[in-house]
């Protein structure tokens, strides 16, 4: 393997760290995808909701899996990819997203966050809720959007009485029907499903896509692939220890995007080391950097370290750009 400097690995590495890295799960997030656009008369997909044929609304998606996963990703790249969803240019708009909903999660919030992402910012004189809908309504018709996004959907529960939530289920039902409708996708943690519960329409109005955890047996073709081309990327040799993947899936919770920025953060050090091979003491000494765990705890040295509880350590890993 060619020596290249540190300089040039740790650039590589930065150029890696924003590469997607697809799965089968984008498969299964197209299809969805796929099911919520209207077909022409040949049976093709056009850039447009799909209607029910009884009620003449869109439908929507709720997208499922624990903090960490990496659905965000997977969502935006989707929406960012798809050939039906490319903007023609200024006022076409056919998806937009909102990095998470807004705080404190009210209907009169929202309405004004979505506003804001199709570009119109002028909301002063104080309007009144009804009146900021009837603009969202009119933009997303104007710019032809198809899509409208929310991350963090499990959110807009938040701590909201019943009433509340039942006015927020009645806004987006509202996206989903009449002229201009579009098909609303909700991303979050498991949680959002009670989203759902509280209005049996609404609850059959959206589609549910969830994502199991990663398997260190059924994935392990996956994430070894994952590790060597990620090493490839920076011109270090693959790890060798037989044990590191199953570590390094239950250090990451058993998620996806934690496991790559868990092994992004752990290059990072093998590379400033002037290291030939990423190996397991590197992902050891990320890990006490993170968890601020004693040795007997670290997963990467501990002899009982499957037996290590991370229950309590819910919160996501994050790398120096503060991803």
């Amino acid at each position: 393997m060619t020596q290249i400097s540190v300089e040039a690995q740790l650039a590589a590495l930065d150029r890696a760290a924003d590469k997607y890295i697809p799965t089968e799960r984008d498969d299964q997030f197209l299809l969805r995808l796929n099911r919520l656009l209207a077909r022409d008369s040949q049976g093709k997909s056009i850039a447009s909701p799909r209607k029910d044929r009884g009620t003449g609304d869109a439908q929507g998606l709720f997208i499922m899996e624990a903090a960490g996963g990496g659905k965000t990703s997977l969502v935006k790249h989707g929406l960012k990819t798809h050939p039906l969803l490319q903007s023609k240019g200024e006022g076409h708009m056919p998806w937009i997203m909102l990095e998470a909903a807004p705080s404190p999660a009210t209907t009169k919030a929202l309405g004004i966050e979505i506003l804001a992402k199709t570009g119109y910012t002028d909301v002063s004189g104080n309007p009144n809720e009804q009146k900021i809908w009837r603009l969202v309504k009119h933009r997303l018709a104007l710019l032809n959007t198809v899509f409208v996004c929310i991350d963090e959907g499990h959110d807009l529960l938040g701590t909201a009485s019943a009433v509340e939530i039942r006015n927020m289920q009645k806004r987006l039902k509202n996206l989903m029907q009449g002229e201009g409708a579009v098909s609303v996708i909700l991303v979050g943690i498991g949680e959002l499903g009670h989203l759902a519960a509280y209005d049996d329409q609404i609850n059959r109005r959206y589609q549910k896509l969830s994502f199991d955890d990663i398997s260190p047996v059924r994935d392990e073709r996956l994430l070894k692939g994952i590790l060597h081309t990620l090493c490839a990327e920076v011109g270090i040799a693959a790890p060798k220890e037989p044990d590191l993947v199953e570590r390094l899936v239950h250090a990451s919770r058993r998620r996806f995007g934690w496991f790559i920025k868990n092994t992004l953060r752990a290059l990072e050090i093998a590379v400033e080391a002037g290291a030939c091979r990423l190996k397991k003491a590197h992902f050891a000494e990320d890990w006490a950097i993170q968890e601020v765990a004693e040795v007997g705890k670290n997963v990467f040295l501990s002899n009982a370290w499957s037996k290590i509880d991370l229950s309590e350590k819910p919160l996501p890993p994050r790398d120096k750009k503060g991803r």
